[in-house]
């Protein structure tokens, strides 16, 4: 009975700290891109095989999934090389996947942007993500908030063939 009502408890803090947020479930049509989103972020197909997620109010994450079809393509030398060019940071996911880490900036009609990348480099496939923002709204809440989110997904990227279960 304690613990339950200690769940019960922690579970009214979590609720009343943070809203809640539900969740759309995406997978690529390559079939080899898995993650959850929150719902409140539009999505759309773009050209080239480019998925967006956006809100009007906030930012766009965009994910592009490319597939090398060279066979002596090594994912090492290509993310250290970006690495160098981009002076970024090589990481790890939450689910082992390496991926190359780098903020750049461009220019809208005449609007400041702060660019957030992510490469991913996994055997022969390559997973471009971008979450782009005004950089004068950067510490915004809302954007702040999205950008947890945007991070969320890149922990929990999954990369390679999914396999259904049923």
């Amino acid at each position: 009975m304690e613990v339950e009502r200690n769940i019960f408890i922690l579970n009214h803090q979590f609720q009343c700290n943070f809203r809640y947020m539900d969740y759309n479930y995406f997978i690529s049509n390559q079939e080899w891109i898995e993650f959850s989103y929150p719902s409140n972020l539009v999505y759309v197909e773009e050209l080239e095989g480019t998925y967006l997620f956006y809100t009007e109010q906030t930012g766009s994450f965009r994910i592009t999934p490319l597939e090398i079809q060279s066979i002596n393509f090594n994912t090492d030398d290509y993310l250290v090389d970006l690495c160098k060019e981009n002076n970024g940071t090589i990481l790890k996911n939450d689910v082992g996947h390496k991926y190359l880490y780098y903020i750049s900036s461009s220019e809208n009609n005449d609007s400041a942007l702060k660019i957030f990348n992510w490469i991913f480099a996994d055997d022969n496939k390559i997973v471009y993500c971008s979450y782009t923002i005004d950089a004068i709204s950067i510490a915004a809440p809302e954007i702040v908030e999205e950008h947890k989110e945007i991070n969320k997904i890149i922990a929990n990227l999954q990369i390679g063939k999914i396999i259904r279960i049923g």
